[in-house]
């Protein structure tokens, strides 16, 4: 199970950057621990997500092949959603010096 989870933990690092950074989510501050709680909700999600979908598409194919770049790519695309609810939730607020 460990060595399956070392392709979306490659690939997360990169999209999440992109995430962060690349779109109009860049535009939203607070404090770093704020920051910090809020990434670190993005990425338990993001593993919780790829785990359930790794599990249902291998249930569903009985390849673990295809279910692990399927469950990546679904998972990776959640990213940005992820990084946007976990910014509500910890209260990270938009900048409006930045817009």
């Amino acid at each position: 199970m460990w060595l399956r989870l070392l392709v979306p933990l490659v690939l997360l690092w990169p999209v999440l950057a992109l995430a962060a950074e690349g779109t109009s989510l860049r535009r939203y501050h607070a404090t770093p621990a704020r920051e910090v709680l809020a990434l670190l909700f993005c990425i338990v999600t993001y593993f919780t997500v790829w785990v359930g979908l790794d599990r249902l598409i291998e249930g569903a194919t009985g390849i673990a092949t295809a279910a692990i770049v399927a469950s990546t790519v679904l998972a990776l695309l959640a990213v940005p959603l992820l990084l946007f609810v976990g910014y509500k939730i910890f209260g990270v607020k938009r900048d409006e010096a930045a817009t």
